[in-house]
C-alpha cells in the first residue's frame, strides 16, 4: 500500500531519472555525452566480445506465462498473422546481435529485444497512425524526450542504435515505478500515467488481474499475450512451424568520422555499392545528405572499408545543406488556400502520419498558404470543389430514392433500427444506408424513415453476391493507404475491409494483396 502511494512521485521524476545511461565494460551502446547527447555505437562486428551479463536476477528474466490469451496469439501467427510473423522473423536476425547488445549494456533483459518485433516487425519505416515512427515505435514528443533527434533532416527513431538507446532507458523508468515486466510493457503500449492510476484504484500490481477485470484498453491487454507468444515463437521457431524461414545476415559496420556534411547517395556511387544498402547502415537520415551534429558527422560504413570510404566521402562534400529527397520517392507541393493535411494525404494517397514525418511536421504546426512541403511522387487525385462534391451528394440521394422507392415508416415510440430491420425482413446497415442514418443517431418519435420493398432488397442482395465473384486484386505499393485504394477503383473503405476482412487499416502492408470487391473498376 505504502510502496502504491510513491507512484506519483516517482513517475514526476521519471523522465529526468530515464535520461542517464550506464555504461558495459567496453562503452555502452548509444550512451551519453556529459551534455546528454546520445552518441553513437561506433563500429560493430560480430566477433567482438560480448559485455558483462545482468547479474540481477530480476532483471535478467522476464516471466513467460502461458494462458488462453498467449495461446490466442501463438494460434493468430500460425494462422492468419503467419506471413507477418514470417517476414518478422526474418528480419529479426539483421538486428538481434546489436540490439541486444545495448539492452545488455543497459543492464535490461535481452528479450526485450522482441517488444520491437511486434512494435515494428523491426522496420525502420514502420509508422503508425498515431505518427509513431521506427523500430521502437516512439512519437515524436517521447522521442525528444529521451534524447532523440528529430527535425528536417535526422530522425533518430528510424536508427537501431538510438531508437533502442532510447526505449531501454524508458523501460528502466517504467521498471523503476512498477516493480513488474508486464506492468511496464503495458506502460510502454498505453502510457504510464493511465497504468498508474488503474494499479492504485485497483491495489494490485498483477497485470493479469488488471486485464481480467479489462480495466486497460483492449489493445493494452492483448499487447503482453502477443509479446509472450512472439517470444516463444522467436526463441523456438521450429516447434511452432516456422522452421523454414529465410533469416536476414546479421548487421555489421564500421564507422568513420567527417566536419563537413555529405551527399550519401554519391558517396555510394564512389564506394560500388547499392544506395538502398548504404542507407540501410545509416536509417535515421530522411534524405540524400547527411549534415554535420555539432562539430562532426559519424557515418556507419560495411566493415573494412574505411579508407575508401574517406575518400568517397571527401569526394561527395556538400557545400550548401538542404534537404534532397531520396530520387523518386517524393516532390515538392505548395500549400494553397483551403488545404489540410488530411486533403493533401486524400488528393497524393498517404496519411497525414507519413506527411508529418516526412516534412517535420508537430501536430500544432499550421500550414500557412505557399509553404512547400514533400509528398508522395505520384500524380495526384483531380481535386474537386465544394458545390461539385455536393452537386454529386444530391445526384447519388435523388438516385437512391428512385431505386428503392417503396415503403416509409413512421418511428413509434419504442422502435430501434433493429427492431424495425426485422419488421421489415432487412438489415440494420441496409436502413442506414437508405436514410443516410449515421452510426450512433437516435431516433425519434415521428420520424419517417424509408423501408425497402421485399423486391428492391433481393434484387440489390444479388447485384451485391454479383459483385463479390468480380473482385479485382490490387498489390500494395510504397505511400498507398487504404483510402486512397478505394478512392482509385471507386469503392468505398468499408466495403474493401468488410471483403478482406482488415480489422486496423493502418495494418496495410507494401507487397500485400488485396480484393477489390467491384465488378467494374477504374484503373
Amino acid at each position: 500500500m505504502r510502496r502504491l502511494l510513491t507512484l506519483s512521485l516517482v513517475l514526476a521524476f521519471m523522465a529526468g531519472c530515464a535520461h542517464k545511461g550506464s555504461t558495459g565494460a567496453n562503452g555502452a551502446a548509444g550512451t551519453r555525452s556529459g551534455d546528454g547527447e546520445m552518441k553513437d555505437i561506433g563500429s560493430f562486428r560480430l566477433s567482438d566480445p560480448e559485455g558483462p551479463k545482468v547479474v540481477d536476477q530480476e532483471l535478467e528474466s522476464i516471466p513467460t506465462e502461458v494462458n488462453p490469451l498467449v495461446e490466442k496469439w501463438i494460434a493468430y501467427f500460425q494462422g492468419r498473422g503467419r506471413p507477418h510473423m514470417e517476414r518478422y522473423l526474418a528480419r529479426s536476425t539483421r538486428y538481434e546481435k546489436l540490439m541486444k547488445k545495448v539492452l545488455r549494456d543497459n543492464g535490461l533483459p535481452e528479450d526485450l529485444f522482441y517488444i520491437a518485433l511486434i512494435e515494428s516487425g523491426f522496420s525502420s519505416k514502420a509508422t503508425s497512425h498515431a505518427s509513431a515512427v521506427g523500430y521502437w515505435q516512439f512519437i515524436r514528443g517521447t522521442g525528444k524526450r529521451y534524447g532523440l533527434d528529430i527535425n528536417a533532416f535526422v530522425d533518430e527513431r528510424r536508427d537501431p542504435v538510438f531508437a533502442t538507446q532510447a526505449a531501454a532507458e524508458y523501460f528502466k523508468g517504467l521498471y523503476s515505478v512498477f516493480g513488474s515486466w508486464y506492468l511496464a510493457m503495458a506502460s510502454y503500449n498505453v502510457g504510464e500515467n493511465r497504468v498508474k492510476r488503474e494499479v492504485m484504484n485497483h491495489y494490485t500490481r498483477d497485470f493479469w488481474e488488471l486485464a481480467r477485470k479489462r480495466r486497460l484498453p483492449a489493445e493494452t491487454i492483448n499487447y503482453v499475450p502477443k509479446f509472450i507468444a512472439a517470444k516463444l515463437i522467436a526463441k523456438e521457431p521450429d516447434k511452432y512451424g516456422f522452421g523454414e524461414i529465410d533469416y536476414l545476415p546479421p548487421i555489421e559496420f564500421d564507422h568513420i568520422t567527417l566536419d563537413k556534411p555529405v551527399n550519401l547517395r554519391a558517396m555510394a556511387d564512389k564506394l560500388n555499392l547499392n544506395y538502398e544498402d548504404f542507407k540501410a547502415l545509416n536509417p535515421k537520415y530522411k534524405g540524400e545528405v547527411a549534415p554535420v551534429k555539432g562539430s562532426e558527422l559519424v557515418l556507419r560504413i560495411p566493415p573494412g572499408t574505411s579508407e575508401q570510404a574517406l575518400i568517397a566521402a571527401n569526394e561527395s562534400v556538400v557545400q550548401n545543406v538542404q534537404f534532397v529527397a531520396d530520387s523518386g520517392d517524393t516532390q515538392v507541393y505548395r500549400i494553397r488556400q483551403g488545404d489540410t493535411l488530411s486533403t493533401v494525404a486524400r488528393r497524393y494517397r498517404t496519411t497525414v502520419a507519413y506527411l508529418r514525418d516526412l516534412n517535420d511536421l508537430p501536430r500544432r504546426k499550421p500550414l500557412r498558404v505557399g509553404m512547400r512541403i514533400q509528398v508522395p511522387d505520384r500524380t495526384p487525385l483531380r481535386s474537386r470543389s465544394a458545390s461539385q462534391v455536393a452537386k454529386q451528394s444530391k445526384t447519388e440521394t435523388r438516385s437512391v430514392s428512385v431505386s428503392t422507392d417503396g415503403r416509409y415508416y413512421i418511428v413509434q415510440s419504442g422502435d430501434s433500427l433493429f427492431t424495425i430491420a426485422r419488421k421489415y425482413s432487412t438489415s440494420v446497415s441496409e436502413l442506414q444506408r437508405l436514410n443516410q442514418i449515421k452510426r450512433g443517431r437516435t431516433l425519434k418519435v415521428g420520424m419517417k424513415i424509408r423501408v425497402p420493398t421485399p423486391d428492391s432488397s433481393s434484387a440489390r442482395e444479388a447485384t451485391k453476391s454479383v459483385a463479390k465473384a468480380k473482385a479485382k486484386v490490387h498489390v500494395v505499393k510504397r505511400g498507398e493507404n487504404l483510402l486512397g485504394i478505394a478512392e482509385r477503383y471507386n469503392v468505398s473503405m468499408s466495403d474493401i475491409k468488410e471483403k478482406n476482412k482488415i480489422r486496423n487499416p493502418s495494418s496495410l502492408m507494401v507487397g500485400a494483396r488485396i480484393l477489390i470487391p467491384v465488378a467494374e473498376a477504374n484503373q
